[in-house]
C-alpha cells in the first residue's frame, strides 16, 4: 500500500563521528502538534513567571505599604505625644501663673510664704529625677491641679491673712496688763494693736462687705468688714473712716487712717479677726508655710 508522500516530512538525522545517517518519515500533523504543544509550553512559561513576577511585586508593595504604614503611625503617636507635651507644658505653665498671683497676694497682705515665685516649672534645661510619661491620665492631673490651685487663689481672697498695716506690734492677743491703769489690774485683749502714725493708711486684709463704719465704743473710729466663710475682721482707734456700710472692698484697699481714737494710749490701730462670732489670735494668720 503505498503512502501519501503529501502527508509526510522526511528527517534526517546524522551523526557526525561515524557519517551515519537515519532517515525518518513523520506525519506532517505530528511535526505540526509539536511546535503547537512547544508554544502552548512556552505561552504557559511566559504566564506562570509572569504570575511569579507580580506575585513578588505585590508581596513586596504590600511589605513597604505596611513599613510606610509603621512610619506614619510613628510619626503620628510622635505628634500625638508632642500635642500632649504641649498641653502638659501649658497646663503647666498655667499653674506656675497661678502660684504667682498667689505667692503675689501673699507678699501685698505680708504674709510668710514658701518661695514659689522662683519656680521655673517651664524650665526644662536641667530636668531630672523621676520621670512620668505624657498619657492622658497625668495630663488631667495637671489640669485637676490647676483647677485646685486657681480655686484655692479665688478662696484666699476671702479669708483675712495678713496685717493692715506694717508697724511694731505693741499688744498682743491675750491676757495683758490694763494700759489704762498702767501697774494695777488685767484684761483680756481680743486682737492685735499695731502703733503707726497719725494717718498712716489702713487696709482690708481680705476681699468682703463693710457692715459697720462709725464710731463704736472704746474701740472709736470702727470698720467691721464681713467676708466669706464665717470670717469677719474689725479695725479700731482710727482717724478716718474712708468707706461706708454695704460697700464692697478688695483685700489691700484703703479703708481708713491710723489713729488714736477711742479707748487708746497712743496712735495705733486695733485689729481683730472674728471666726463663727468667736475672737481668733491674729498671729494664726500671718503665717502660711
Amino acid at each position: 500500500m503505498n503512502k501519501d508522500t503529501s502527508k509526510y516530512s522526511t528527517i534526517i538525522i546524522t551523526d557526525k563521528n561515524s557519517f551515519e545517517s537515519r532517515i525518518f518519515s513523520v506525519k506532517n500533523k505530528h511535526i505540526k502538534n509539536f511546535f503547537l504543544y512547544k508554544k502552548i509550553i512556552l505561552l504557559s512559561f511566559i504566564v506562570i513567571f509572569c504570575l511569579v513576577a507580580g506575585l513578588i511585586s505585590y508581596v513586596s508593595y504590600v511589605y513597604n505599604q505596611k513599613e510606610d504604614l509603621h512610619v506614619k503611625i510613628s510619626n503620628l503617636e510622635s505628634k500625638l505625644d508632642s500635642k500632649k507635651l504641649n498641653e502638659m507644658i501649658l497646663n503647666l505653665n498655667e499653674a506656675e501663673k497661678s502660684l504667682i498671683k498667689i505667692e503675689k497676694y501673699l507678699k501685698d497682705r505680708q504674709v510668710k510664704t514658701l518661695p514659689t515665685s522662683e519656680i521655673k516649672l517651664n524650665n526644662t534645661d536641667n530636668m531630672g529625677g523621676e520621670y512620668y510619661p505624657v498619657n492622658d491620665s497625668n495630663l488631667n492631673l495637671i489640669e485637676n491641679k490647676k483647677e485646685r490651685i486657681s480655686d484655692i487663689l479665688k478662696k484666699i481672697q476671702y479669708v483675712p491673712i495678713g496685717l493692715p498695716h506694717i508697724g511694731r506690734i505693741t499688744s498682743n492677743f491675750g491676757v495683758r496688763g490694763n494700759p489704762m491703769k498702767k501697774g494695777t489690774g488685767s484684761e483680756f485683749h481680743p486682737g492685735l494693736d499695731i502703733a503707726g502714725n497719725i494717718g498712716d493708711p489702713i487696709h482690708v486684709t481680705a476681699n468682703g462687705v463693710v457692715i459697720f463704719a462709725n464710731v463704736r465704743g472704746g474701740y472709736g473710729n470702727c470698720i467691721i468688714i464681713k467676708h466669706n466663710f464665717g470670717y469677719e475682721t474689725l479695725y479700731g482707734h482710727l482717724s478716718k473712716i474712708n468707706v461706708k456700710e454695704g460697700q464692697t472692698v478688695k483685700a489691700g484697699d484703703v479703708i481708713g487712717q491710723l489713729g488714736s481714737t477711742g479707748r487708746s494710749t497712743g496712735p495705733h490701730v486695733h485689729y481683730e479677726i472674728i471666726y463663727n462670732k468667736e475672737k481668733e489670735n491674729p498671729n494664726n494668720y500671718l503665717d502660711i508655710n
